[in-house]
């Protein structure tokens, strides 16, 4: 097993006794806030992200982990690849709770799954700023967590509940790709560009910290 699978690994076994009521209470709000539900389900998930730097941070995991044969590089790229198992456990917690509200009789816009997809799409974009700033923090970042977190839960809230009323996600429904693939292509290069930076951002300034 290649040592990112191992720090990826890593992440989750530190988050193991954390993510079943972290689930719990995603689902418990989001059937709370059907209205943003699609957002806030999916992108709760970023926290993940978040509490595993903090437990770094708090438990001196980063020391420890350096005294393996493990490079600084690989630490930092398996954060950011991390980004695609948290995604992943947004994407079912959506699921479930467009099953847990089907299944109670509640009909869910048929926009769903666009501010679903929206989500997916936003949550490395967030976590290329978050991490950067991670790691310029270093031990230090306890209490721009806290922020952040109550930022991602606020304002996923509010711009779900925004969104499901507005125009936007119908739009999209009727868009023609066909006709815009030239903007879609250019999108995706700033999308990757804007991943890439940050990634190369956040391993020099985790290299030029002192453990």
């Amino acid at each position: 097993m290649s040592n990112l699978l191992l720090l990826i690994r890593k992440d989750f076994i530190l988050l193991g006794n954390f993510i079943p009521l972290f689930l719990l209470s995603i689902l418990f709000v989001a059937y709370v806030q059907l209205d943003s539900s699609s957002m806030f389900a999916t992108f709760q998930s970023l926290l993940l992200l978040v509490y595993s730097c903090s437990m770094d941070a708090q438990n001196n995991n980063t020391k420890f982990v350096l005294g393996l044969p493990v490079s600084r590089q690989e630490m930092v790229l398996a954060k950011y690849l991390s980004l695609i198992p948290y995604s992943f456990i947004g994407l079912v917690c959506s699921l479930a709770l467009f099953l847990i509200s089907f299944s109670f009789g509640y009909s869910i816009s048929p926009v769903y799954w666009i501010g679903v997809s929206l989500t997916l799409l936003m949550i490395p974009v967030t976590a290329s700023i978050y991490l950067p700033i991670h790691y310029w923090l270093g031990y230090k970042n306890y209490y721009f967590n806290i922020f952040f977190n109550v930022v991602i839960t606020i304002t996923t809230i509010n711009a779900g509940s925004s969104l499901s009323n507005s125009s936007v996600f119908s739009k999209i429904t009727h868009l023609k790709l066909q006709d815009h693939l030239v903007q879609i292509g250019l999108i995706g290069i700033v999308y990757l560009f804007i991943l890439y930076f940050s990634y190369k951002v956040s391993l020099r300034l985790f290299s030029r910290e002192e453990l």
